[in-house]
């Protein structure tokens, strides 16, 4: 959008025109309103349904009556700015936002006042909290001192989650409290992001047409602050100017994946972010009744489809990107893409989230404008392709008596990207005993800057990709890694990666990896490395693992655990050596790397690694 010329007394805005900002004032209801109906509606509230959605917050929240609300910790909040470590003050702020859902729920469930108090208590917290931010994100700490108040990913959930409140409870609120909550959604959340609508300063999260941003940071942060200000701002011209920011900054979050929807930070982001994006375009839908939709844009629909074309068949996912491990396929927002598409009935209402806001989503019966998917996408029950990252996920179909499924990965590298181009991972009925670990599961001060990939985790050694003549990959966000081949067939897949580029080595002249997956019987998946050097050079393979692991013979390694077990035979010339180096760090549960060194400097080299399952 350009910026239109103002007229006199309008405010010129970087990137939204006042004529937008009128058409959507113009689509608003005269007073703000929130998710599902305030407490007031007692036929709302005592409907089966909304009671089947409140996930028995009574008897979650009786049990904090009698508790004291958890301390705030000036101690724990610096801890960050003196030590780098974020779980401490992260841990302490998140303690104290798990009570204000359970509180608020009851209450509009039970309505005799039984709670109110606590509520007003755990207000009267929110107000005193110096600040609303995470630590590691007040690096001047602004926030903490009051100085300047910033919006982060925190900060927009916590202003909805209080802007929800407050409507949902209406006048049972204290007058002065509310007028004081008010105030500090005022000074906090919506002065600040004001000025950055005009501005363009201090929250990159917006993006910009020079500079657009391309991770979970914009539509989470849009969902916090756009919802907050659709809830609980009194003047239908201000509340257009957040809806008309919502609409038109969200096409930065839709940028950061690639075109035929692939997320590059992740099976674990994409829940987080394009989950905070269905609650931005829930909030959104229902502020316009429908006239404004996100997901009525192509692409949508294939970042949408993200989430089940990267699952394995027992709903487990490639640990890619920054993922923590035993991430799952999430299924009510992949179900909730499904009946907003049209492609199955899925479930009513929007796909929940954490806090009072996710919650409070779900009250909602059915999304105003379905869209109906153009055409239905061809059959993906045996594999997904990624053509314009590399990425391949292979299942075994349905029905089948295959055990054994698997993805690989050539790019698909973005803000939280590892150096780990053709990295693989096996999965073995809904398990995972070898390939990438995931992870990490907590960050610190050095986690994005430029010391991150001095963690194993992170780097390729800790991926099961080779290392070459002694040096890992380099900055995988840096290099395009190339697909040299793909074929598909009904009984099995092959696809061959160009891996060379990942490697700042003189010698060496290529380095393909193939992976072939067979759907035969149990399955069998082949893991294969071809390097060529200009002069003897060595070369060691990787594979990782959470499971026990047993050398049964020179070329053959036992994976087990839970009484599964998944054989891998390796082939390579001349015999190899074993190394086992265990990696815990950033959180992360501790994995094994196995590493497979050729015995002699090599010229021209075949290693392959052939898994199966136990008979």
């Amino acid at each position: 959008m350009a910026c239109a010329t103002p007229g006199h007394g309008e405010t010129r805005y970087a990137e939204l025109t006042q004529e937008r900002i009128a058409t959507i004032a113009g689509m608003l209801p005269q007073a703000p309103a929130g998710f599902g109906k305030p407490i007031t509606d007692r036929d709302f509230w005592r409907n089966p349904d909304t009671l089947a959605r409140t996930g028995n917050a009574v008897s979650r929240a009786t049990p904090l009556l009698n508790k004291e609300f958890p301390a705030w910790s000036d101690e724990l909040y610096l801890d960050f700015s003196k030590t780098g470590r974020r779980p401490p003050g992260e841990a302490m702020i998140r303690a104290r936002e798990l009570w204000l859902e359970p509180l608020v729920t009851a209450e509009c469930v039970e309505n005799q006042g039984r709670f109110l108090p606590a509520i007003h208590r755990t207000l009267e917290a929110y107000l005193a909290q110096p600040a609303w931010t995470l630590p590691a994100h007040d690096h001047s700490l602004d926030n903490f001192h009051r100085r300047k108040f910033t919006v982060d990913l925190r900060a927009a959930e916590t202003a909805a989650d209080l802007a929800q409140a407050l409507w949902l409870l209406g006048d049972r609120i204290d007058a002065g409290l509310r007028t004081r909550m008010l105030a500090a959604l005022e000074q906090r959340v919506f002065a600040p992001v004001r000025t950055s609508l005009t501005t363009h300063k201090d929250h990159w999260w917006l993006g910009e047409t020079s500079k657009p941003v391309q991770n979970n940071w914009n539509a989470v942060c849009l969902a916090g602050v756009v919802g907050a200000a659709r809830t609980i701002l009194p003047d239908r011209n201000d509340r257009a100017v957040f809806v008309a920011a919502g609409e038109h900054y969200s096409q930065y979050f839709i940028n950061g994946f690639t075109d035929d929807g692939y997320c590059e930070e992740g099976p674990g982001y994409w829940v987080y972010g394009f989950g905070d994006f269905v609650g931005l375009r829930e909030v959104l839908a229902h502020a316009t009744a429908g006239r404004i939709d996100l997901f009525d844009r192509p692409k949508t629909i294939r970042m949408a489809l993200y989430g089940k074309r990267i699952a394995f068949p027992g709903g487990d996912v490639p640990p890619f990107a920054d993922c923590r491990t035993g991430t799952r396929a999430n299924k009510r927002l992949i179900d909730y893409c499904d009946r907003v598409f049209g492609m199955a009935p899925g479930v009513k209402g929007a796909a929940s989230g954490p806090g009072l806001r996710g919650l409070a989503r779900m009250f909602t019966s059915e999304t105003p404008a379905p869209i109906k998917a153009s055409r239905p996408r061809a059959d993906e029950s045996l594999r997904s392709y990624f053509d314009k990252v590399g990425v391949l996920v292979c299942r075994p179909g349905n029905p089948s008596t295959g055990r054994l499924s698997a993805a690989i990965k050539a790019g698909g590298n973005g803000s939280h990207s590892h150096n780990d181009i053709g990295s693989f991972v096996i999965s073995l009925d809904g398990q995972q005993p070898v390939g990438d670990p995931g992870g990490p599961h907590a960050y610190d001060n050095e986690t994005f800057g430029p010391k991150r990939y001095e963690k194993n985790i992170l780097n390729s050694f800790g991926h099961p990709v080779p290392v070459v003549d002694g040096q890992l990959q380099v900055d995988a966000t840096k290099v395009k890694p190339k697909v040299l081949e793909t074929l598909f067939q009904p009984d099995w897949d092959r696809i061959t990666i160009d891996m060379a580029p990942a490697y700042q080595v003189p010698s060496l002249k290529k380095l393909t990896r193939t992976m072939t997956y067979s759907r035969k019987d149990a399955g069998k998946i082949g893991i294969k490395d071809e390097v060529t050097f200009s002069k003897p050079s060595a070369f060691e393979l990787a594979l990782t693992t959470r499971w026990e692991i047993t050398q049964t013979d020179p070329t053959t390694l036992e994976l087990s655990q839970g009484g599964r077990k998944l054989i891998a035979e390796v082939t390579t010339p001349d015999g190899f050596d074993l190394t086992r180096t265990r990696i815990e760090e950033l959180g992360a549960p501790a994995f094994t790397r196995i590493g497979i060194k050729l015995r002699k400097p090599v010229t021209d080299a075949s290693v392959n690694v052939v898994f199966r399952p136990a008979e």
